[in-house]
């Protein structure tokens, strides 16, 4: 009787584990990021904004990429992309597509530092595989996507998303699917505060208002 009961507690905490990592897992907020391979803006963007600000929040934000801005497909991609800062940039946004397709099941901070090796070194842009690499996927995989199909249908599905949006600016980005101007406009010069002021109980961001509040009371 003594071990039926110690068998059915166990199970019970396994239970209420199990409940309380799936309710955390639901509360994570979705953040998506409509950026373009070769803009200036959105590279601006991964690498000042968003990198640091993850390095942060990762346990309480969901990232998502589109890499695909105000590029447009040409016949449905039978004839290829169009993009805003030319051929090379379409390069880019498909290796990245590709590689963030294998990267698969990887952690979000696995994702973010690979995109953020892409838009600091623009490997994929110029046809070059270092961060893909840097990444542990294999290039011949990411080539074979790029060229044998898979990386055109990715680009059309990250242009069927990006076009729901139609960002007027890039990079855009939304909360939970959802676009609001006013976080759009704060997250490009302060990401992690827009995102603090979503979630302000989680540690991170508590720790972020209170050296807020002191330092108000010490210099006002």
């Amino acid at each position: 009787m003594v071990q039926f009961k110690l068998q059915f507690l166990m199970f019970l905490l396994f239970a209420i584990k199990q409940l309380s990592n799936s309710m955390a897992q639901k509360s994570l907020l979705a953040l998506t990021v409509y950026y373009e391979s070769k803009c200036p803006d959105s590279k601006s963007f991964i690498l000042k904004q968003l990198e640091p600000s993850m390095q942060h929040l990762s346990d309480y934000v969901q990232l998502k990429f589109v890499p695909f801005g105000k590029a447009r497909s040409i016949n449905y991609g039978d004839a290829g992309f169009e993009c805003q800062h030319g051929p090379s940039e379409c390069l880019g946004n498909i290796v990245q597509d590709c590689s963030l397709h294998l990267l698969g099941d990887r952690s979000d901070k696995e994702r973010l530092e690979y995109v953020a090796c892409e838009m600091y070194t623009e490997a994929g842009s110029q046809g070059r595989f270092d961060c893909v690499e840097r990444a542990m996927l294999s290039s011949t995989e990411v080539e074979q996507c790029v060229l044998q199909g898979k990386g055109t249908a990715l680009q059309l599905e990250s242009e069927y998303y990006t076009d729901l949006v139609k960002p007027k600016f890039v990079p855009t980005v939304t909360i939970n699917g959802i676009f609001n101007q006013e976080i759009q406009n704060n997250s490009q010069r302060d990401l992690f505060g827009t995102i603090c002021s979503l979630i302000p109980d989680v540690p991170p961001c508590a720790k972020h208002y209170n050296y807020l509040a002191l330092n108000h009371v010490l210099y006002v």
